[in-house]
């Protein structure tokens, strides 16, 4: 007998309230976003969110999310390594990655189902229609305004989003530190897609960046038994919803 699924709703990651829809068998993903749509007007949005209730036009599509957790187990390995190079490095690089340790600590980084939620997508390609098969949160967030530039600089910076901007601009308005890479950094989109703009002078190309993206500029010169921590820690930003 086919066990029950529950979808939980939301407007946030960070926002606890949220609808409830349930299925008696397992469901497409087509079906939950339109029951989902259906049912947007009772969908609770957080204190002093200025998206009016029941309103598509204003869901964020590229940062919607499917989730199969809130948490993420990966996020723990991650913070311990973090703590072991604060230990290593002195000054202004193990305040930075002090700061990005508390920064990650507090953050909605979940294990994200890497699928499109675009409708008109879904409902046309089978590809993106999965079947769901266990309880999953949607996020349904409203457009930022917004990144965040995170890694190798003094502390995580939110920045007001400027229509075409590239990474070189943002980094413009930081300080990173001296051991950062300075010939790229690694753009983790809305969506969860990952990419690699140029910064360097003999490099640079104007890359896209989305609003609600995280701009990474990676550490340089880790020690040895660490040398994957820029990787584990983009493989996980790439969970975090909005």
């Amino acid at each position: 007998m086919a066990e029950p699924i529950e979808v939980q709703v939301t407007a946030s990651a960070q926002y606890n309230q949220h609808l409830k829809l349930s299925y008696p068998a397992p469901v497409r993903l087509q079906q939950v976003l339109a029951d989902s749509i259906a049912n947007l007007q009772q969908l609770p949005l957080p204190p002093k969110h200025n998206q009016k209730k029941g309103n598509t036009d204003q869901i964020y599509w590229p940062g919607a999310a499917l989730l199969t957790a809130r948490s993420n187990p990966e996020q723990k390995a991650v913070l311990a390594k973090l703590n072991t190079l604060s230990t290593i490095w002195q000054n202004e690089g193990r305040n930075a990655v002090l700061n990005l340790k508390t920064w990650l600590k507090n953050e909605p980084i979940g294990q994200r189902v890497f699928n499109s939620l675009d409708y008109d997508l879904v409902r046309i390609e089978m590809t993106q229609n999965p079947l769901i098969s266990e309880d999953v949160a949607v996020v349904l967030p409203p457009r930022p305004n917004s990144v965040w530039l995170l890694g190798a600089v003094k502390q995580p910076e939110k920045l007001q989003w400027r229509e075409r901007s590239s990474a070189q601009r943002y980094l413009e308005k930081i300080t990173p530190l001296s051991n950062s890479d300075n010939s790229s950094v690694w753009v983790i989109q809305p969506d969860g897609i990952v990419e690699k703009h140029p910064i360097a002078y003999w490099n640079k190309e104007h890359m896209d960046i989305a609003p609600g993206a995280i701009i990474y500029l990676g550490f340089a010169a880790l020690p040895d038994d660490l040398d994957s921590l820029n990787e584990e820690l983009i493989n996980l930003l790439r969970n975090r919803t909005l």
